[in-house]
């Protein structure tokens, strides 16, 4: 046997950062209360982890902070709400979380170069679900960030 080398099947080296236990129960509880304010620390306690321990463990291994992530969820949850159209921007941006319409708008456009109203209206006049823009994330996040 070299040194530094495994040669047993069965020993795999995990991904670096947050275990996929405690990653998918962050997960969970994020989409479980995605339309409500919740803090990092909640967010930890769920995964069972400090609050310091699982923001620098959930970085390593999505790429992105927790609330960025939580931030990237609710514009996808977003995305095909206004792409049915079927209630108004502004209540979109209350069963999200966000702070008023205003708000919602400025990071929404921030996130995908157009305004909700716009995203909304290409979707039912195009044709699509939206599907065809995307959010403008770090390439490290984009890449590694549950879909």
């Amino acid at each position: 046997m070299h040194a530094g080398h495994d040669t047993h099947p069965a020993v795999q080296r995990s991904a670096p950062g947050l275990n996929e236990r405690a990653f998918l129960r962050a997960d969970a509880f994020i989409l479980r209360n995605l339309g409500r304010n919740f803090t990092l620390a909640d967010v930890a306690a769920a995964a069972c982890i400090s609050r310091f321990h699982f923001a620098r463990q959930f970085r390593q291994r999505v790429g992105c902070s927790p609330m960025a992530y939580v931030m990237r969820l609710r514009l996808e949850r977003a995305k095909e709400m206004l792409a049915r159209g079927d209630q108004r921007i502004a209540d979109t941006a209350a069963a999200l979380g966000f702070y008023d319409q205003s708000h919602f708008t400025r990071t929404f456009r921030r996130a995908t170069g157009v305004s909700p109203r716009a995203f909304s209206y290409e979707c039912r006049h195009a044709g699509t679900t939206g599907a065809t823009r995307i959010l403008r994330l770090p390439d490290t996040a984009q890449a590694n960030a549950h879909p």
